[in-house]
């Protein structure tokens, strides 16, 4: 399945962030909790450090940017995910998601990130990171980076 289009622009503009990144963290002296406090640091930081656009202006604006002044989803969704491959993780653990909110039926981009066994949600709607399993009661997911192709998305949960 294709990439939103969005995302095919996003990858002409910043080439860099849509290439394979290989896993640059030190595992031995990284422990899950320091992970997840990285997750939860950069998370916090880009949820509070991009102002949402109206929903008007968000509607109409298509092109994803890395850490603008105003953003969409997309936004938030790419510079998390940008934070991330600096700080050393891999690009087949960030995996951006469209999905749909159920409560208004709007679609929404968000970050999964695989930590282990778990997929975790990134959401600039939420301060908190959760577990994919716990947010599928919030979202319809539609499709998905696979992890392995970023040019060709998927709809299957199990993929992750």
């Amino acid at each position: 399945m294709a990439p939103p289009l969005s995302f095919s622009q996003f990858c002409v503009q910043y080439p860099e962030d849509c290439q394979r990144h290989d896993d640059r963290r030190i595992r031995d002296f990284r422990s899950s909790i320091q992970r997840w406090r990285e997750l939860a640091e950069i998370n916090s930081t880009v949820n509070f450090g991009i102002a949402p656009k109206d929903l008007l202006a968000s509607r109409r604006d298509a092109e994803w940017q890395i850490f603008p002044s105003e953003g969409n989803c997309g936004d938030y969704a790419v510079t998390k995910r940008h934070l991330l491959l600096r700080s050393g993780w891999p690009s087949s653990v960030l995996l951006l998601a469209e999905v749909i909110i159920r409560a208004t039926g709007e679609h929404h981009l968000v970050l999964l990130v695989r930590e282990g066994r778990a997929v975790l949600v990134l959401d600039n709607l939420s301060p908190v990171i959760t577990p994919l399993v716990d947010a599928l009661d919030r979202y319809i997911l539609v499709r998905s980076e696979p992890g392995t192709d970023p040019q060709h998305w998927t709809r299957e949960v199990g993929a992750f």
